[in-house]
């Protein structure tokens, strides 16, 4: 579907109502539900109900594949996510939609999908896979026009709205609720951090690429710094190794400089303050990079000055 800024939630369902990929019925009331939302006129417990109970028929009838349904809601967040209000009540509605009781099948079992084990509605299944492989999408340095600046350019704003979705959904979710879903966001967070801040930002087009990466990777922590931080002080995702030491980021990347345990650490969020400091000051930077990086180290600071809850 074209990419329209600017577009209120009804504009964006007009347009979203005629694409081809969602012409099922089923598609067509999400998109018709996450308007009404976005709208104000329903909140997000009754636009949940609202969508799986249009989905239900097809998930008792081994049609499990709600994927289109997903795939809605990341051009929603795409497209509407400029308002962060708009992302705030979507990743309500889907924590409420985790929340709805099980579905059923003939024998009063819930429902189970057979991949990844996922049930009906308490996993939200594929909704975090399709989020990372469908919301997620870095630009290529060659088709960032720097002469728009970052905040202007279409793919980098659908890249930015993601990434504060992300931050949000992870706030929402309850580590005694969905474990797969708590743990991919999790990991999503994490990796977001390292891709931004464990890569050398030494040459021309090194610092280009870390203009790309480093603003998503500030929304996680000035949106969900706190429980970031929590993660850090349980060594949580520790699978007691290092971190493995390799090249990534492609052409523009480097070998990880990050030298501590993998998962979250302390080591490793002090790593990230000082990395975001660093860079804050590189020569040549994006001015509103700057600002990212400046806000994000200092939102991390007083985290750590912050008393412990008991």
């Amino acid at each position: 579907m074209t990419s329209t800024y600017g577009e209120n939630a009804e504009q964006w369902a007009n347009r979203a109502l005629l694409c081809s990929s969602w012409q099922r019925s089923e598609e067509q009331v999400a998109i018709r539900t996450i308007n009404n939302l976005l709208r104000r006129q329903i909140t997000p417990q009754i636009a949940a109900a609202t969508i799986a109970t249009s989905y239900e028929a097809r998930v008792k009838s081994d049609r499990d594949d709600v994927w289109f349904l997903w795939t809605a809601l990341c051009d929603a967040i795409h497209h509407l996510g400029d308002t962060i209000e708009n992302l705030v009540l979507l990743a309500k509605m889907v924590r409420c939609i985790s929340k709805l009781p099980n579905v059923l099948d003939e024998n009063g079992d819930p429902i189970i999908r057979k991949t990844k084990a996922q049930m009906y509605w308490r996993d939200v299944p594929r909704f975090a896979y399709c989020f990372s492989e469908t919301a997620i999408e870095y630009p290529y340095l060659e088709d960032l026009d720097r002469g728009l600046g970052l905040k202007r350019d279409s793919t980098f704003r659908k890249l930015l709205n993601a990434n504060v979705f992300g931050a949000l959904y992870l706030l929402e979710l309850d580590p005694d609720g969905s474990r797969y879903d708590f743990q991919y966001t999790r990991n999503l967070a994490r990796d977001h951090l390292m891709f931004a801040l464990e890569l050398a930002s030494e040459t021309h087009n090194q610092v280009r690429r870390t203009e790309i990466f480093l603003p998503p990777a500030a929304m996680w922590i000035l949106i969900a710094g706190r429980n970031i931080h929590k993660y850090c002080e349980l060594d949580m995702d520790y699978q007691g190794e290092d971190v493995y030491q390799c090249w990534v980021g492609g052409e523009h990347g480097s070998e990880l400089t990050f030298l501590g345990k993998d998962g979250y650490s302390i080591d490793r969020w002090t790593f990230w303050r000082t990395r975001f400091e660093q860079i804050s000051v590189l020569e040549g930077l994006d001015s509103d990079v700057m600002q990212y990086a400046i806000q994000a180290a200092e939102s991390m600071k007083k985290i750590e000055q912050e008393p412990e809850v008991a």
